[in-house]
């Protein structure tokens, strides 16, 4: 069953926050309480209800928290929690265009582009903002390009893993020690396919080894080829690079979710299909959409990996929701809405896997507009 909220509009609040690697002083104290955190660990997650009225400000964009909660974005950063229809904390909002979070043992690491270029915010449980981290003056002579993926933490909250347009990093967020695993300018090389250039990174599930993606070319070079895209593994002490060449797809972004990586192929080249691959065991696999175009509107995967949607954008907004181990579709769900601006950007869809729910938010990125948010069942 569909829910629509209407956000009221306001302006954007951000906080200036500047420097590398400094424990901030952070105004205002999360409304949060011990007991509400290890309720809200404990809950059935199963059942879901967005209610947008508790955030102020203009909705922007949301990510998963772990336990069935979100990070929602408005004018401030809320910890929500979905079983309970309840915020849990609230914080100042990090000046970041979108982001994406690691929940750790003890709290959430954020990372994403903001104004200062790659950022990494680490919160306590409660919010509170205990470090943040300009990744970009880390790496002095190389920098981070990609809007999500190019920041990774591990699931202890320990290390964080770089990839950068000239090489891959590992940075130990204890020690403050940054280790070059990969250095394109020194020939990166096995199996005789070089890389050529870093786009994103994750931890496998054993925080043991970093997969990555980017562009190779092979090694020695072959007249008249292109680069082409590529995917890897190495291990953290820079050992046992491992690279996969990629024919005939053209990875546009890596999306993490806890058990798989998601890569939704470049929208000029899209054919209807999407690459996977399993971060335990580094086996890849395909799902095929309804749809021959499906993909090239946006492509969204669960907290956990078990679903996948997308959007397909005309004078609305058709949203279809696949179980990824076997293929199926679920649910397909048209929204519509008198202005046609809501359409004229891709929405941002998130998918929580217990409650089998999705949360559409359309216009988060258009100051235009009110944003609109929609909850479906699938």
């Amino acid at each position: 069953m569909k829910k629509t909220f209407c956000i009221t509009l306001a302006l954007l609040f951000t906080l200036a926050l500047s420097a590398c690697d400094k424990t901030p002083d952070v105004s205002g104290t999360p409304i949060v309480s011990v007991s509400d955190l290890e309720n809200h660990k404990e809950q059935n997650h199963s059942s879901f209800t967005f209610d947008a009225t508790l955030f102020s400000g203009k909705l922007q964009s949301c990510a998963y928290a772990g336990n069935g909660g979100l990070l929602v974005l408005a004018d401030r950063l809320y910890l929500y929690d979905t079983a309970a229809a309840s915020v849990l904390a609230v914080t100042e909002a990090p000046p970041m265009y979108d982001f994406e979070v690691q929940p750790t043992n003890d709290g959430y690491i954020l990372t994403g582009l903001g104004d200062d270029g790659a950022m990494a915010y680490i919160y306590d449980s409660s919010l509170s903002l205990k470090r943040e981290i300009a990744i970009n003056e880390l790496l002095r002579e190389d920098f981070v390009a990609s809007e999500t993926g190019g920041v990774a933490a591990t699931t202890d909250g320990k290390k964080l893993a770089i990839a950068a347009l000239g090489g891959l990093y590992l940075y130990d967020l204890e020690s403050e020690n940054l280790t070059t695993l990969l250095d394109v300018s020194q020939n990166a090389e096995t199996d005789g396919i070089g890389v050529s250039m870093l786009n994103g990174a994750a931890f496998a599930g054993d925080n043991n080894h970093i997969l990555f993606y980017g562009r190779g070319e092979s090694i020695p070079a072959t007249n008249g080829e292109d680069s082409f895209c590529i995917y890897g593994s190495i291990n953290m002490d820079g050992g046992n690079l491992k690279l996969t060449k990629l024919s005939d797809y053209d990875i546009e972004e890596m999306q993490s979710s806890a058990d798989r990586l998601f890569f939704p192929q470049v929208f000029t080249q899209n054919n209807g299909k999407l690459l996977w691959l399993n971060r335990a065991t580094g086996i890849t696999d395909t799902l095929s959409f309804s749809d021959g175009d499906e993909g090239r509107d946006g492509v969204y995967s669960s907290a956990q990996g078990n679903y996948v949607a997308t959007a397909v954008l005309n004078n609305n907004l058709t949203v279809r929701i696949y179980d990824v181990a076997s293929g199926e579709l679920l649910a397909t769900e048209v929204i519509e809405n008198a202005d046609s601006t809501y359409f004229y950007r891709i929405p941002r869809i998130y998918l929580l896997d217990e409650a089998k729910t999705a949360v559409v938010v359309l216009g988060g990125s258009i100051s235009e507009i009110d944003t609109l948010v929609s909850t479906l069942s699938f």
